[in-house]
């Protein structure tokens, strides 16, 4: 019985094979209209959906007007093809879906795609102080950079120069005499630059060293000479070059192209500012993009942007930009050590505090109302959260905003959710939060976690099979330009968990190379609300496509950091490599032009850094005028909490300072009565304190604004 039931599989699997070779013949015979021809075809290598939870594989892909019109047979897809049909072999190559971006800041973009790339390796040059100026020299030369002009790189990263020797002002002003050089560092919080540089900057040997910065001077002397960090850098990111608006559109371009070398079609930008989101939009207005780009506007500009854009048009494109909801952030980075655990850091606080354990960006009051406020608009969520406390302090901001009902479906994502309990993975499951991980910080910080928070909570940084094993659909992600845009080193990361040091970093949590794809496919689409269109190689869907020389699911699981981008297809289209005739669109108006736009780069772990915290400052004017009193009021903002005596009161509330943008809470006060102007004066500056949205510091003294106007100005001794 057996063998008779296999022979006539095998006549049936004959028959079949042949009525498709006659039917592929029948098809040849009749030509395809023009309405019916695909665009584009590709076969000949591996063409992998990603659709299903197991890997599936088809011979070919057909596009039509920027969309997949097939997958499947080859021998059928020559239905589609007509005489002006551009049919590719792959030759081998592998052919995916364009990877999607779930969580960077791409707005640095435009700025760095004008900067030397000096990552330390894998993912740049940067290994040593001559690796470093021998690329800055090379990317001089290429681009011709005539003298006094700036020459910036970015990527630099103290912490693997060999010896401990550091890249230092004599360094670059050896190289570089006649041009002023300045070299962010990795972490996009400070920078080393040559004389000419600190020149132009204002940084000198009578530059003091500001609370809570660093100025790392040449020994024996008081000279700026290597790095300068967190708010000792400040007074560089507000001197930011303005840019043109045919430098907006240019910029733009350029960008997005490190993007489409990097096999991204979908990019994020994690923390919008005002500024950037109006850069962002007229590119896209003026016709520059050439990928999808999704704005996150921060939680304290959303009024601002809803004055741009109304909520009942976010998460629609337009000329290929969307509003894709709200970013807040809780807390800062573990390396950094403002990321807010439950238990205290080894090394101590980045002050030398002792059983320090980090601080929340907001008191939970506030996080309770500003997830609130994101609920009721009813747009997606993605909120910072790195440390145990931060993830803590998060699930109990989403149970005050859902107030016991669950039943509304409600997109929320936790951005690098690094170091989450394997008690909290429950949750996340019962309220369907999906958790973004940053696997690439086991090779690129594993030491300092280590070092920091210890070998148990290091082992399981971003424990995405634990995850997955829940039954969640987490995504990945590079946070660009704290990490290299380098989809690839992304994916390795999280396939192998391997540190710099190759030391092994919690292998229970590896992931298989298919779930590291759909953790930067299929399930960035879902946290996008764009599964109907992106994420997967299905009839329908958009023609965002990437081709890889290397299948990585065929390759030896650490050589999938060595896969090169060969192609990127954004709607059926060749972004990468740029098309020969590819440029820009110029700005039509004259008047536009002329018009320039500043704006200072912005990641999220820059949201700790402030210079008006923990300083008691006393009140000098109000509302323009001076207050001249014996005991005029103070003020001081520390841990969340701000603390007034306003000369007969005291009133307290919560507060967040972040960037230069203030977030008050509500404001209480006792109820004592005195001296009627003293009383007076009180009460007009609570009024003048409700109203306050920004803050800036020169030195000891501080000004408070309301919509760009300073209402109040203080001074401190400290």
């Amino acid at each position: 019985m057996f063998h008779h039931y296999q022979k006539e599989s095998v006549t049936m699997n004959a028959i079949y094979r042949v009525s498709r070779i006659v039917a592929a013949c029948l098809v040849l015979a009749s030509p395809v209209s023009a309405q019916q021809a695909a665009d584009r075809i590709w076969f000949g290598g591996p063409i992998l959906t990603m659709a299903g939870k197991e890997p599936v594989y088809v011979e070919a892909l057909a596009v039509k007007d920027g969309k997949i019109v097939f997958a499947g047979a080859k021998d059928e897809v020559l239905a589609l093809k007509a005489e002006g049909t551009k049919v590719v072999d792959l030759d081998g190559k592998a052919l995916l879906p364009g990877f999607l971006d779930a969580h960077s800041h791409y707005i640095n973009s435009l700025l760095v795609a004008n900067q030397c790339k000096l990552y330390a390796p894998p993912s740049g040059p940067g290994k040593d102080v001559p690796s470093i100026i021998a690329e800055l020299k090379k990317y001089a030369a290429e681009r011709k950079i005539p003298k006094g002009e700036m020459i910036m790189g970015y990527g630099y990263d103290d912490t693997v120069m060999p010896d401990g020797r550091l890249l230092n002002r004599d360094d670059l002003d050896a190289a570089f005499p006649d041009n002023p050089v300045r070299i962010d560092h990795v972490s996009m919080h400070g920078g080393v630059m040559n004389s000419l540089a600190l020149k132009k900057y204002g940084i000198s040997a009578a530059t003091k060293t500001p609370p809570g910065g660093v100025i790392v001077r040449k020994p024996g002397t008081e000279e700026p000479w290597g790095l300068i960090m967190e708010t000792a850098f400040l007074p560089v990111f507000q001197q930011s070059e303005p840019m043109t608006a045919q430098q907006e559109v240019d910029w733009t371009r350029a960008g997005q192209m490190l993007f489409a070398e990097a096999g991204v079609t979908t990019a994020h930008e994690g923390s919008t500012m005002i500024g950037p989101f109006q850069t962002m939009k007229r590119a896209s207005e003026a016709g520059a993009n050439i990928i999808d780009v999704i704005a996150h506007p921060f939680i304290t500009e959303v009024d601002k942007v809803l004055a741009e854009v109304p909520v009942t048009e976010w998460g629609k494109y337009k000329n290929r930009f969307k509003v894709g909801g709200v970013k807040i952030t809780l807390d800062g980075s573990p390396q950094g050590r403002t990321a807010a655990f439950t238990t205290p850091y080894l090394t101590g606080g980045p002050g030398k505090e002792k059983d320090w354990k980090g601080e929340l960006l907001f008191p939970q009051d506030l996080a309770n109302k500003m997830v609130k406020k994101v609920y009721e608009m009813n747009v997606p969520l993605i909120l910072h959260s790195n440390g145990d406390a931060a993830i803590d302090a998060f699930l109990t901001a989403y149970e005050f905003a859902r107030a016991g009902d669950y039943s509304r479906p409600w997109n929320v994502t936790t951005i690098h959710t690094q170091f989450i309990r394997k008690d909290q993975i429950p949750k996340f499951v019962k309220y369907k939060v999906r958790p973004s991980f940053y696997t690439l910080h086991t090779f690129y910080f594993a030491e300092a976690h280590l070092a920091n928070r210890g070998k148990e909570q290091a082992m399981y940084i971003s424990p995405m099979r634990d995850a997955i094993d829940a039954g969640l659909r987490p995504s990945n992600h590079t946070d660009f330009v704290v990490a290299p845009l380098d989809q690839m080193m992304m994916l390795w990361s999280a396939v192998n968990r391997v540190s710099r040091a190759k030391g092994e970093i919690g292998l229970d949590q590896r992931v298989t190379p298919f779930e590291g794809l759909k953790a930067m496919t299929e399930w960035v689409a879902e946290q996008y609300d764009e599964q109907a269109t992106k994420g997967t190689l299905e009839v329908g869907k958009l023609a965002d496509l990437v081709i890889l020389d290397k299948d990585p699911l065929k390759v030896e699981p650490m050589a999938i950091k060595d896969i090169k981008v060969v192609e990127t297809i954004k709607e059926g289209v060749t972004i990468y490599p740029a098309p020969a005739h590819a440029k820009a669109p110029a700005i039509a108006s004259a008047k536009e032009s002329g018009k320039t736009y500043s704006w200072s780069p912005h990641v999220c772990d820059m949201a700790d850094v402030n210079q008006a915290a923990n300083k008691v400052w006393t009140l000098t004017t109000l509302n323009g005028k001076k207050v001249d009193i014996e005991k005029p009021p103070t003020m001081k903002f520390a841990n969340g909490k701000l603390s007034i005596f306003g000369g007969i009161n005291r009133l307290s509330g919560s507060y967040a300072l972040v960037g230069d943008s203030v977030t008050m809470g509500e404001i209480v006060s006792t109820k004592m009565a005195g001296d009627p102007a003293l009383m007076e004066l009180e009460s007009n500056f609570t009024k003048a304190l409700s109203s306050v949205d920004g803050f800036h510091v020169h030195g000891s003294n501080l000004e408070l604004l309301s919509r760009g106007k300073v209402v109040t100005t203080f001074r401190s001794e400290d």
